[in-house]
């Protein structure tokens, strides 16, 4: 961890199955996957690390491991580099979201089972059909994160909404998957940070941007319990 120092993209984190960096250029803290060492045959890609997002799949992150069958990528995702998943032989699945503008011409080199999950005219879907990739066409449910009651804008309703959910009180209508804003649970800071947003205070939690309403059928992501928070620099 680097806890009061700046942080480079040659520093590597442990976080449970996964190996993260740091993602140069970017204009917030941004990581990537570097490297999987689990041996799950499914696997949910975690969205953020510290309450940062993960936004790359790093070259060669996946590359040779013969126990992955299906991948789901979560919607922080915006590239894939070349060699990510090749020669993963028994891989016949992968979730592609939509916010992906990216990937390599040899993410899936040897792949030969492999189909891709993607929104209909996304990016990964032109990339399937020019690669000669199967492809199967996904519908997708989206909402604002931070729109807790539902009416398409985030704004200090939102905020309320959430007080009045915490201690039961009614709400017209409430989403709770927009609403839970950090990620960890709805509670008190979730309304906090839409009102921090509204004030024009830093939104490192990416509130007012389109997400994608998770599949329940798809697994969480596993990681270790113990694993301490990611602590930028002020």
């Amino acid at each position: 961890m680097c806890f009061g120092t700046p942080c480079s993209a040659d520093t590597v984190y442990r976080y449970g199955d996964w190996t993260l960096g740091v993602v140069s250029g970017s204009d917030d803290y941004a990581f990537s996957i570097r490297s999987y060492v689990g041996a799950d045959a499914v696997v949910t890609v975690p969205d953020d690390y510290g309450g940062y997002p993960i936004v790359k799949i790093e070259g060669y992150a996946f590359a040779t491991n013969t126990s992955l069958q299906e991948v789901t990528l979560s919607d922080q995702i915006t590239s894939i580099d070349n060699g990510a998943f090749a020669q993963c032989k028994n891989l016949s699945k992968i979730v592609i979201p939509a916010t992906v503008t990216q990937i390599g011409d040899t993410a899936f080199q040897g792949c030969d089972q492999v189909v891709i999950h993607a929104v209909a005219d996304s990016y990964a879907a032109t990339y399937a059909k020019e690669h000669e990739i199967a492809c199967v066409s996904i519908s997708v449910e989206t909402c604002l994160r931070g729109d807790a009651d539902g009416d398409g804008v985030v704004s200090v309703l939102d905020a309320t909404a959430i007080q009045r959910r915490l201690v039961d009180l009614p709400t017209a209508s409430f989403n709770e998957i927009a609403a839970d804003v950090d990620g960890d649970g709805l509670n008190i800071i979730d309304a906090t940070s839409i009102q921090r947003y509204l004030a024009d205070f830093e939104n490192i939690h990416h509130i007012n941007e389109r997400i994608t309403v998770p599949d329940p059928t798809t697994p969480e992501p596993t990681v270790d319990p113990y694993e301490l928070p990611f602590v930028p620099k002020n």
